[in-house]
């Protein structure tokens, strides 16, 4: 199973594996989603050329998402700005969380993505 892991920092307590990916939030650059839903036409953001962009291939080869919400992240931002690119009929994920209002909007939006929760 092709993991892909997201935390807002680096830290020694992720479980990292040789085939997982990992997004470290705090590295990148990605702007807040403006809403303007352009993407939904168009297939990518036109409004922003940043690494968000980049994450979506990511996205797209992992069979689960193992989110680490930690104080202060962005991980909401990142998932705002490529949620249009995600089908996660047949995927699953986790969250590991830290901030219990951002871990329920984190959980509605996969849902409503078609990602299947496991604990």
């Amino acid at each position: 199973m092709k993991r892909l892991i997201i935390a807002t920092y680096r830290t020694d307590n992720l479980s990292l594996q040789d085939d997982a990916d990992v997004i470290i939030v705090s590295e990148k650059n990605i702007h807040k989603c403006r809403g303007c839903l352009a993407c939904r036409r168009v297939g990518h953001c036109i409004n922003f050329d940043d690494d968000a962009q980049l994450c979506i291939p990511l996205f797209h080869t992992a069979d689960h998402i193992d989110i680490h919400l930690q104080p202060e992240g962005n991980i909401q931002r990142l998932v705002d700005r490529v949620l249009y690119a995600l089908n996660g009929v047949g995927k699953t994920f986790t969250l590991h969380i830290g901030d219990p209002k951002e871990a329920d909007y984190l959980r509605r939006l996969l849902l409503w993505a078609k990602y299947t929760e496991v604990q």
